[in-house]
């Protein structure tokens, strides 16, 4: 798992409002420094590690969300979204790290119930994926990330 990053320019004198604009934007640029491996669904761990954190970014906006209108939890929603699909896809590698490994300990090659939960948490982690690549490509093509940041900054 991912360490989370540390946050620079934190000062305990500042007041809770500026220290929100300090630490979300290195909460976002985390999130978003795991986004070269997003187009590859061999990239388990990373796409693991991205779950990881956005779950960082989603507590520290939640915290910080008093801070903020109700747009801002909107925002929040949205992380939530990606959490929880990244979430069901590392469920799945889980359970196929576990069927296969059991597979692989039998003496029995012919295991047609543990096969037929590998062929269909394959088919669910692959849609999973499927529909976790496009709600990021909705979120890019409206610049979420850009319209986060300016959120954070007002």
């Amino acid at each position: 798992m991912a360490k989370p990053q540390k946050i620079i320019g934190l000062n305990p004198k500042q007041s809770f409002r500026e220290n929100v604009r300090t630490i979300l934007p290195q909460k976002v640029e985390e999130v978003y420094s795991w986004e070269q491996f997003i187009q590859d669904p061999e990239k388990r761990e990373e796409l693991h590690n991205l779950r990881i954190s956005i779950k960082r970014l989603r507590y520290t906006m939640e915290f910080f969300a008093v801070n903020y209108d109700k747009h801002f939890m909107e925002f929040i929603e949205t992380i939530i979204d990606l959490q929880e699909i990244l979430g069901d896809i590392h469920d799945n590698d889980v359970v196929l790290e576990v069927l296969t490994n059991y597979k692989e300990n039998r003496q029995s090659t012919e295991l047609p119930g543990v096969d037929t939960l590998i062929t269909r948490t394959i088919k669910s982690r692959n849609a999973d994926y499927q529909a976790f690549l496009e709600r990021w490509e909705q979120l890019s093509a409206v610049d979420f990330k850009q319209k986060l940041l300016a959120m954070i900054a007002s």
